[in-house]
């Protein structure tokens, strides 16, 4: 029988944002799936291999990460999205190691093997309320598109698929006729152009789908 728990999730959760983006932390799943701690990074190092860095996650150092908080909330609320690895460090201020943020697609990804009722409620909610708080602007929200350095550090067919993401989703999300769309269709293409001549440089060839992004 399914419960009201969950529509009090997305109030209750601390909002993240990266690069405009709701983000979520293996913690942050656990929590709001009342599953026990390190389920979420279980099941994303299970089938890691399905998983596009800088489209399903995205990795930030230690410091990024207390920075991205800090710039968005208080120390109280902070602590509440702390625990990101199995180290037990429950205060930001106390994490060392690399944070794993994931972008909604990747949430879907992770859950998905939790078929409990709970579950059902949770994903529904998080995705109505938490990742899409604002649908009728969704379109103009920013996509995450990796930075050179990201690219650089991932295996090149990696990177190209991440490009390609970013680019169809910008194009499909901006690509209207509209002052604010094409403003931030405008923006998105200044990170999106250099990414694509990178790679093709290094490559020395054409990326599929990619060879007349103007």
């Amino acid at each position: 029988m399914l419960t009201n728990t969950a529509p009090a999730i997305s109030q209750a959760m601390p909002a993240v944002e990266y690069r405009g983006q709701r983000v979520v932390t293996f913690a942050m799943i656990d929590e709001a799936h009342q599953r026990p701690d390190g389920s979420a990074r279980q099941a994303f190092n299970r089938h890691i291999e399905h998983f596009i860095s800088g489209t399903d996650f995205v990795k930030v150092s230690a410091d990024e990460y207390r920075a991205l908080l800090s710039s968005q909330y208080a120390i109280d609320t902070r602590k509440k999205c702390a625990s990101i690895k199995d180290t037990r460090k429950k205060s930001a201020e106390k994490i060392t190691e690399d944070v794993t943020l994931i972008f909604e697609s990747g949430y879907l990804m992770v859950v998905k093997p939790f078929k409990d009722s709970l579950s059902w409620q949770v994903q529904r909610e998080l995705v109505n309320s938490y990742f899409r708080p604002f649908a009728a602007f969704a379109d103009i929200r920013p996509i995450p598109i990796p930075t050179l350095a990201e690219l650089d550090a991932m295996p090149l067919q990696q990177a190209q698929s991440a490009i390609a993401a970013a680019e169809r989703k910008s194009h499909w999300r901006h690509g209207k006729h509209g002052s604010a769309e094409m403003n931030q269709r405008r923006r998105e293409l200044k990170l999106i152009r250099p990414a694509i001549a990178y790679l093709t440089a290094i490559t020395q060839m054409t990326i599929p789908g990619l060879e007349n992004v103007k």
